[in-house]
Order: structure tokens, then sequence, then C-alpha cells
């Protein structure tokens, strides 16, 4: 490989570097892809593998979300109460229906059927309650009568001083 200028034989190998670079890659490219035409079954069936996989998890994800969805009372803090069916016996079940009377609350029945329909929140009932116990002050107009007798005479008393003192 003679060359006359320096130039010349510096780019010819570069360009031959580069071409040899690209051939590797384009070697590489196509070991790959014949690998990859070899392997196309159990690729397959890795695909078929993760699809299963995300299907089930989508069917159990519905499975719950429609199971919340006719759950009553999932909304709030608490848990709905498990009520017992009212029911008569037959002894106690008159034989007109005008007789018959409902034990139950109708207002209370409608509030908990707005719980289970997902209306209004379950909560439990709080209870009012004070920071600070109440301070009980005995004021003059409670006491006894005798007591107030003496309060007056105290006062009647002092008032008649003022004046002597006055004069």
């Amino acid at each position: 490989f003679t060359q006359t200028n320096d130039y010349e034989a510096v780019v010819s190998t570069q360009s031959t570097g580069k071409l040899k670079a690209e051939e590797l890659a384009e070697g590489k490219a196509a070991k790959q892809l014949s690998h990859q035409l070899r392997r196309i079954k159990a690729i397959k069936k890795e695909i078929r593998a993760e699809s299963a996989a995300v299907e089930e998890v989508t069917k159990v994800r519905q499975a719950k979300k429609k199971a919340n969805e006719v759950r009553p009372g999932k909304y709030g803090p608490g848990k709905l109460p498990v009520e017992q069916p009212d029911f008569l016996l037959p002894e106690e079940i008159s034989s007109s229906l005008r007789k018959l009377v409902s034990p139950a609350n109708p207002i209370q029945d409608r509030f908990a059927n707005m719980q289970k329909r997902n209306m209004v929140e379950i909560r439990k009932q709080v209870v009012p309650h004070r920071k600070y116990a109440l301070k009980y002050v005995e004021k003059w107009r409670r006491k006894l009568p005798e007591e107030l007798k003496e309060l007056t005479k105290m006062k009647t008393k002092k008032k008649k001083k003022v004046i002597k003192m006055s004069e």
C-alpha cells in the first residue's frame, strides 16, 4: 500500500475502519434477526403467557369492582349494622291488615335505606361532650328564705346607717 500523501492514507484507513464497523454491525443485526427467527415459537409462548396473566389480573380487578358496586354501605368509615328482619309470630298476626301495627320507624328505615344505597355516610354517632366540667355557682335568689331575710336585713341596716351619717 503505497500512498504518496499521508493525509490520503489516514483518510483511507479511517474509511476502511468505518466500513469494517458497519459490516460488523450489519453482521450482528443479521445474526440477531436469524436468532429471533429461530425463536419465534418461544417468543409467541412468552407473549401468550404475559397476555394471559394480564387478562387474569384485569378479570380479578373487574370482579372486585363489581362486588364493591353491589356491596351495600361502602361509603364512609363505619360498617353497615346487620339487622335481623322483623317478623310476627302467628299469634301476633291480626285477622285484618288495618289492625296491623308496624313496629318500625319510617324515618329510621328511610335513613338506613339511604345508607345501604351509599347516599349517606355510615359513621358512629358522636356523643356530645364538654372539654371541662361545668362550674356551678349559687346565686343569692336561690338561697333559702331564712337566708334571704338575713341578707335583706343586712342591706336595710346599711342604708339606715348611711342615712344617719348624712343628716
